[in-house]
C-alpha cells in the first residue's frame, strides 16, 4: 500500500475552524448567563462565601497551632464580618443585575481579543507563505545591503535558503508590528490582496483600535454602576458581528488568490 503523502500547501480550512470554535466557546458562555436565574447567581456567591471562610479558618488553625498563646480571634471575626458586609452588597437586586450587563460586554471583549490573536497569527502566516513562495515580490525592490558572510554561511548546507528564510522572519516580524493601515496597504501593492471596500478597512481599523484599548487598559477602573456599563461599553453586538464577517472574508480570500498563483503553496 503507497502511504499518501501529506498535502503542507496553507489553506483556510484550520483557521476557520479555529474561528468557529471561539464563536462556539463564547455562545455557550452567553447561553449558560442567560440561563442563570438571580437565585442561581446568589447561590454562586454564598458558594464563594462558604469557600473563603473555609479557606479562612483553616488558615488561621494553622496559626494556632504554630502559635497556641497568641488570640487571633479577633481578627478572625474582622475578616469574616468583611466577607459577610462584601457577600450583602453581591446579593442586592442592582448589583445582580449590573454583574449580569458587566459580564456580556465584557464577554464581548474577551472573544474579541481571541479573534484578533487567531487574525493575527493567520495573517502572518500568509505573509510568510507569499514571500517563500515569491520572495522577489517584496525582496527585487529592495536596496538593503547585506553582507556576503551573511548569505554564504559555512555551517550551513544550503546557506542561500537559510540566509531567505531569515529574511523573510524578519519581514514578518516587521510588518506584524505595523499598524493594520500599513498592512492593508502591504498586501495590496505587493501581492495585490484588498482587505475589502473603504467601510471595511474603517471598521477593521476601528476594530483594532478597540483591541489596543482593552490590552492596554485592562488595569483601569472598570464601571460601577449599570449605566456607567452601557455609557462605557467597548465591544457592541454589532461590532463583534462585523469582525467575525471580516476575519473570515480577508484571510479566506488571500489563500484563493494565492491557490491561483502559487498552487505549489496555497490550497482551497
Amino acid at each position: 500500500m503507497t502511504k499518501q503523502k501529506s498535502d503542507s500547501r496553507l489553506t483556510i480550512h484550520a483557521y476557520l475552524q479555529a474561528i468557529e470554535r471561539v464563536e462556539t466557546q463564547f455562545a455557550i458562555i452567553r447561553f449558560a448567563l442567560k440561563s442563570l436565574s438571580p437565585a442561581k447567581i446568589r447561590g454562586f456567591y454564598k458558594a464563594q462565601l462558604q469557600a473563603q471562610v473555609s479557606t479562612i479558618e483553616s488558615g488561621f488553625k494553622m496559626l494556632k497551632e504554630h502559635s497556641p498563646e497568641q488570640d487571633f480571634d479577633g481578627l478572625k471575626e474582622m475578616m469574616f464580618e468583611h466577607l459577610r458586609k462584601k457577600h450583602r452588597m453581591d446579593n442586592r437586586r442592582a448589583d445582580i443585575r449590573f454583574k449580569i450587563e458587566f459580564s456580556e460586554d465584557r464577554i464581548n471583549q474577551s472573544e474579541l481579543l481571541l479573534l484578533v490573536a487567531h487574525f493575527e497569527s493567520f495573517l502572518k502566516e500568509v505573509h510568510r507563505t507569499f514571500l517563500i513562495a515569491d520572495p522577489g515580490k517584496v525582496f527585487s525592490n529592495r536596496d538593503t545591503k547585506v553582507m556576503l558572510r551573511d548569505i554564504f554561511d559555512a555551517q550551513s548546507a544550503n546557506p542561500f535558503s537559510k540566509f531567505l528564510n531569515e529574511q523573510i522572519l524578519k519581514e514578518v516580524k516587521t510588518l506584524d508590528r505595523q499598524s493594520i493601515e500599513r498592512r492593508v496597504d502591504y498586501f495590496s501593492e505587493h501581492f495585490g490582496i484588498s482587505f475589502g471596500s473603504q467601510k471595511d478597512i474603517t471598521k477593521l481599523k476601528e476594530i483594532m483600535e478597540v483591541r489596543n484599548r482593552i490590552s492596554h487598559e485592562i488595569y483601569a477602573s472598570p464601571p460601577s454602576t449599570p449605566e456607567q456599563v452601557q455609557d462605557q461599553a467597548l465591544v457592541s453586538d454589532k461590532m463583534l458581528e462585523y469582525a467575525r464577517q471580516l476575519f473570515r472574508s480577508f484571510p479566506s480570500k488571500c489563500i484563493e488568490i494565492g491557490a491561483q498563483t502559487y498552487q505549489s503553496y496555497f490550497g482551497k
